[in-house]
């Protein structure tokens, strides 16, 4: 089982100025202690747990701090304002000044906010996701890109530069339903479970729900097949002790699960996204740490016998990789937490060195 980061600059406590230095020194800690994956999001307009607007920058500084950690993208949204020749243009960039480290999980965006400040109508954004996913993979790999599609309508020409990966870096996408997973599946890409607040049950059903419709498809015309399960694991933080690990984790537990709670009501009356019918119970919830805890794998506070012990659970469900949110608790506890976990549970779970 590898073991990840997914951080988003917030900016609890500090500035924008001051934390993308100090997340610059973390991911070179963490580059040392063996994690396989950073990455970050594209988030606008939600300080301040949210503070990275522009990923592609942020990952060329980090590109040279680092020598080993892959870097992946988290997620590209692909809707109209990110042209998906743009995303491929950057991705090949990164890959290159990175020596070959570079993937891309892309995303549609669940924030309305976003999405009304952009002008797309959350009913096309899983049409606008599909016609770009066709022209990034076209991009990757086409000696010259030609695209006729419901969305995006391109004339011959050709992309400048192409990634040193070959034939193109892994690419999976940012999922919550099962529908979402299916679809991975079905493509041939590897699927990250976002924001799953829904319990382990749920977990599994995303994730057999991927494998089967993965082994089902025919992908003998897809360049790159990747079959990759990751699960986003939207807040974590590891301590000496299970009561100190709360007491430091607890505010950034409940303003993230609070964030995710105002997405998702407003979200669920939305065409396509009825699936959402367990939001009752984590409304009743919305102030009980303990109980978020044991329910959901999104949250992974305490020791790190309680890391192993979860990630070792995770692992017999399918999981390939865990992605912590480690972030919004102070500069020193972050850099003191990735040291713990890099020196206690990283070698008990990825014991064969699968990270690097």
């Amino acid at each position: 089982m590898r073991i990840g980061l997914l951080q988003e600059g917030d900016l609890t406590g500090t500035t924008a100025a001051q934390r993308y230095h100090d997340l610059i020194d973390e991911v070179a800690l963490a580059d040392g202690l063996g994690f396989s994956t950073w990455g970050t999001s594209e988030q606008h307009f939600s300080p301040p747990s949210f503070s990275v607007a522009a990923p592609e920058v942020l990952y060329s500084a980090i590109a040279m701090r680092t020598e080993r950690i892959k870097l992946r993208t988290m997620a590209s949204v692909m809707l109209k304002w990110n042209h998906p020749i743009l995303v491929a243009e950057r991705l090949a960039t990164l890959d290159i000044v990175s020596r070959g480290r570079a993937e891309v999980c892309t995303a549609r965006s669940n924030n309305l906010t976003t999405l009304a400040a952009f002008g797309v109508d959350p009913k096309d954004t899983r049409d606008q996701w599909e016609d770009s996913m066709d022209v990034l993979m076209k991009a990757m790999v086409d000696e010259k890109l030609e695209h006729d599609g419901p969305v995006w309508k391109i004339p011959s020409v050709e992309i400048v530069p192409k990634p040193v990966t070959t034939p193109h870096p892994p690419v999976s996408v940012a999922a919550s339903s099962v529908q979402s997973h299916e679809n991975a599946g079905v493509r041939g890409i590897g699927v990250i479970t976002f924001d799953n607040y829904f319990g382990f049950d749920y977990l599994q059903e995303c994730t057999d729900g991927y494998t089967r419709a993965f082994a089902a498809a025919d992908h003998s015309q897809v360049a790159a097949p990747n079959e990759y399960r990751g699960l986003y694991v939207a807040t974590a933080y590891c301590a000496e002790t299970r009561e100190e690990a709360r007491s430091v984790a607890r505010r950034v537990t409940m303003d993230y699960f609070k964030f995710i709670l105002d997405l998702y009501v407003p979200l669920s009356k939305q065409p396509g996204y009825t699936y959402l019918d367990t939001l009752e119970q984590l409304i009743e919830h919305q102030d009980d740490m303990d109980w978020l805890c044991d329910y959901s794998p999104s949250v992974m506070v305490g020791t790190p016998a309680d890391f192993i012990e979860r990630i070792e659970r995770l692992e017999s469900m399918g999981i390939d990789e865990v992605l912590l949110r480690l972030d919004g608790v102070g500069h020193e506890k972050i850099m003191k937490s990735l040291e713990l976990i890099g020196h206690e549970v990283i070698p008990q779970v990825d014991r064969e060195g699968t990270g690097r």
